[in-house]
């Protein structure tokens, strides 16, 4: 790591360095959950060549919001031939809380971000499914200066309710997995993330290719189960990446 700087709530874990895997960097929220009127942001750049893991502690817990909106914004800078791989851990949106976050990746040429995102229905346990006000979920990728790609869902329960059967139905869980990166991704391997996606048990899913790399969508009632989904396809691509190094 050439430089680093957090202030509260955030700090992180030193890297981990662990035999033949990148170094594993975990960033840790102390205070334990976001509220209403917070704004979190958050930097990484990554040099010519280098790869690293980004991980959360814990899941993001979203208070009811008494305040205002609660804002996080993630940006990326990837060099040349630099590999991001970041899943965080899932999304709780508490009863009443109001959300947004932004996620901005620019990726050079051969860079690649691997990126995961998972978000429950709320606090389950306490009756809490689809009770938060607004969760507004926004990804944008850009390579050489151009929009590549944007993802964005603004969610209100409130306005259009999420089980409905033509949206998320009995499911509680939903995830999104990004393979973004400049170069076209062989058919082969979008298949098979998209057959691990299809897959998942007691849910739906699939993938797609995109105009930079591949997006894919899974929804299901087990919050296990979507997080293996989503940790096999990331290892799909992962490999998939291996075999193209080897082959150049």
């Amino acid at each position: 790591m050439i430089e680093s700087y957090a202030h509260a709530p955030f700090h992180y874990l030193p890297p981990m360095h662990r035999d033949g895997a990148p170094p594993l960097l975990t960033v840790v929220n102390s205070s334990g959950g976001v509220v209403g009127g917070d704004v979190l942001d958050m930097q990484v750049d990554l040099g010519r060549g280098s790869t690293v893991m980004l991980r959360q502690q814990a899941a993001t817990k979203v208070y009811r919001s008494e305040t205002g909106p609660a804002r996080s914004c993630c940006r990326f800078r990837l060099a040349d031939a630099a590999v991001l791989d970041y899943f965080p851990e899932e999304i709780i949106p508490f009863a009443g809380s109001d959300y947004a976050q932004t996620t901005e990746i620019t990726l050079a040429p051969g860079a690649t971000a691997l990126f995961g995102e998972i978000v429950t229905a709320g606090r389950l346990a306490r009756g809490e499914r689809f009770a938060f006000t607004r969760l507004d979920l926004d990804l944008q990728c850009t390579g050489n200066g151009t929009l590549l790609l944007r993802d964005r869902a603004e969610l209100r329960p409130a306005q259009q309710p999420l089980d409905n059967p033509a949206l998320l139905g009995d499911a509680t869980i939903w995830a999104s997995f990004y393979a973004l990166t400049t170069q076209p991704l062989p058919a082969v391997l979008i298949e098979a993330v998209d057959d691990v996606l299809h897959s998942v048990a007691a849910g739906a899913g699939g993938a797609t290719a995109a105009p930079a790399g591949l997006v894919g969508r899974v929804v299901g009632t087990s919050l296990d189960t979507v997080r293996a989904a989503m940790q096999h396809a990331r290892a799909l691509v992962l490999n998939g990446m291996q075999l193209a190094e080897g082959d150049a």
